[in-house]
Protein backbone atom coordinates (compact mmCIF):
# COMPACT_ATOMS: atom_id res chain seq x y z
CA UNK A 1 0.00 0.00 0.00
CA UNK A 2 1.46 3.72 -1.08
CA UNK A 3 1.35 6.51 1.26
CA UNK A 4 1.97 10.44 0.97
CA UNK A 5 5.29 10.05 2.09
CA UNK A 6 6.28 7.01 0.12
CA UNK A 7 9.51 8.07 -1.66
CA UNK A 8 9.48 7.48 -5.58
CA UNK A 9 11.54 4.46 -6.66
CA UNK A 10 14.58 4.91 -8.50
CA UNK A 11 16.49 2.65 -10.62
CA UNK A 12 19.64 1.79 -8.78
CA UNK A 13 20.61 5.76 -8.24
CA UNK A 14 20.55 8.07 -5.82
CA UNK A 15 19.10 11.38 -6.33
CA UNK A 16 19.43 14.18 -3.71
CA UNK A 17 17.51 17.36 -3.67
CA UNK A 18 17.95 20.36 -0.89
CA UNK A 19 16.13 22.70 -0.34
CA UNK A 20 16.89 26.18 -0.30
CA UNK A 21 15.72 29.98 -0.87
CA UNK A 22 16.73 31.83 -4.10
CA UNK A 23 19.93 33.37 -4.38
CA UNK A 24 18.44 36.72 -3.94
CA UNK A 25 16.87 35.81 -0.88
CA UNK A 26 19.57 34.98 1.61
CA UNK A 27 20.35 31.93 3.31
CA UNK A 28 18.84 33.25 6.75
CA UNK A 29 14.98 33.08 7.53
CA UNK A 30 14.57 36.45 7.82
CA UNK A 31 11.31 37.94 6.95
CA UNK A 32 10.18 34.35 7.11
CA UNK A 33 7.42 32.77 9.55
CA UNK A 34 5.56 30.08 10.84
CA UNK A 35 2.54 29.47 11.50
CA UNK A 36 1.26 26.98 14.12
CA UNK A 37 -2.56 26.02 15.12
CA UNK A 38 -2.25 25.58 18.40
CA UNK A 39 -5.98 24.31 18.61
CA UNK A 40 -4.91 21.66 16.11
CA UNK A 41 -2.70 20.72 18.03
CA UNK A 42 -4.74 20.37 21.19
CA UNK A 43 -7.51 18.59 19.27
CA UNK A 44 -4.64 15.81 18.33
CA UNK A 45 -3.34 15.43 21.85
CA UNK A 46 -7.31 14.97 23.06
CA UNK A 47 -7.95 12.78 20.16
CA UNK A 48 -5.11 10.47 21.29
CA UNK A 49 -6.23 10.82 25.09
CA UNK A 50 -9.40 9.07 23.76
CA UNK A 51 -8.28 6.77 22.04
CA UNK A 52 -6.11 5.31 25.04
CA UNK A 53 -9.68 5.34 26.80
CA UNK A 54 -11.13 3.13 24.05
CA UNK A 55 -7.84 1.02 24.02
CA UNK A 56 -8.32 0.28 27.62
CA UNK A 57 -12.28 -0.62 27.25
CA UNK A 58 -10.99 -3.00 24.33
CA UNK A 59 -8.40 -4.80 26.01
CA UNK A 60 -11.01 -5.17 29.37
CA UNK A 61 -13.54 -6.43 26.93
CA UNK A 62 -10.39 -8.97 25.42
CA UNK A 63 -9.71 -10.07 29.03
CA UNK A 64 -13.30 -10.57 29.67
CA UNK A 65 -13.90 -13.14 26.76
CA UNK A 66 -10.39 -14.84 26.79
CA UNK A 67 -11.18 -15.29 30.75
CA UNK A 68 -14.26 -17.28 30.27
CA UNK A 69 -13.61 -19.03 26.61
CA UNK A 70 -10.25 -20.72 29.21
CA UNK A 71 -12.67 -21.49 31.94
CA UNK A 72 -15.90 -22.98 29.21
CA UNK A 73 -12.99 -25.26 27.97
CA UNK A 74 -12.36 -26.29 31.31
CA UNK A 75 -15.53 -26.17 32.84
CA UNK A 76 -15.95 -30.04 32.58
CA UNK A 77 -12.50 -31.26 32.60
CA UNK A 78 -9.98 -31.55 35.26
CA UNK A 79 -8.11 -27.85 35.92
CA UNK A 80 -4.32 -27.74 35.23
CA UNK A 81 -2.12 -29.35 33.20
CA UNK A 82 -4.02 -31.07 29.52
CA UNK A 83 -2.86 -34.86 30.55
CA UNK A 84 -5.13 -34.47 33.78
CA UNK A 85 -7.80 -34.03 31.33
CA UNK A 86 -8.10 -29.89 30.63
CA UNK A 87 -7.85 -28.94 27.37
CA UNK A 88 -4.11 -27.13 26.34
CA UNK A 89 -5.75 -24.35 24.35
CA UNK A 90 -7.41 -22.97 27.65
CA UNK A 91 -3.78 -22.13 29.27
CA UNK A 92 -2.43 -20.84 25.37
CA UNK A 93 -5.80 -18.51 25.55
CA UNK A 94 -4.69 -17.00 29.34
CA UNK A 95 -0.88 -16.92 27.86
CA UNK A 96 -2.43 -15.16 24.71
CA UNK A 97 -4.51 -12.89 26.75
CA UNK A 98 -1.16 -11.84 29.02
CA UNK A 99 0.52 -10.74 25.84
CA UNK A 100 -2.23 -8.87 24.62
CA UNK A 101 -2.26 -6.91 27.47
CA UNK A 102 1.63 -6.38 27.57
CA UNK A 103 1.18 -4.84 23.75
CA UNK A 104 -2.17 -3.25 24.99
CA UNK A 105 0.08 -1.11 27.97
CA UNK A 106 2.86 -0.58 25.50
CA UNK A 107 0.14 1.30 22.63
CA UNK A 108 -1.40 3.08 26.08
CA UNK A 109 1.96 4.25 26.98
CA UNK A 110 2.75 5.52 23.01
CA UNK A 111 -0.44 7.08 22.89
CA UNK A 112 0.29 9.11 26.00
CA UNK A 113 3.68 10.21 25.19
CA UNK A 114 2.72 11.34 22.46
CA UNK A 115 -0.35 13.43 23.47
CA UNK A 116 1.78 14.81 26.65
CA UNK A 117 4.33 16.24 23.89
CA UNK A 118 1.50 17.76 21.58
CA UNK A 119 0.34 19.47 25.03
CA UNK A 120 4.15 20.56 25.79
CA UNK A 121 4.54 21.49 22.12
CA UNK A 122 0.87 23.26 22.19
CA UNK A 123 2.63 24.82 25.18
CA UNK A 124 5.44 25.94 24.23
CA UNK A 125 4.24 27.51 20.92
CA UNK A 126 1.83 29.71 23.06
CA UNK A 127 4.05 30.84 24.99
CA UNK A 128 6.20 31.98 22.72
CA UNK A 129 3.33 33.81 20.86
CA UNK A 130 2.68 36.00 23.92
CA UNK A 131 6.35 37.02 25.07
CA UNK A 132 6.40 38.11 20.71
CA UNK A 133 3.63 40.06 21.24
CA UNK A 134 4.39 41.41 24.29
CA UNK A 135 8.21 42.32 22.85
CA UNK A 136 6.70 43.14 19.10
CA UNK A 137 4.36 45.72 22.04
CA UNK A 138 7.22 46.94 23.76
CA UNK A 139 9.04 48.82 20.67
CA UNK A 140 8.61 51.93 20.95
CA UNK A 141 8.67 54.04 17.78
CA UNK A 142 8.65 57.26 16.74
CA UNK A 143 5.45 56.99 14.56
CA UNK A 144 3.30 56.17 17.46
Amino acid sequence: MSTPFDAPQHSGTAHLRLNSLPAEGGGGCAGRTTNVDTQRLDEAANALVELRGDTENVDNTADDDCLNASRNLNKYSAGGMAEAGSWATAGSLVTMDVRWGSQVLNLKRLLQDISDKLHATKGHYTRTEQEERARQNSISTPFG
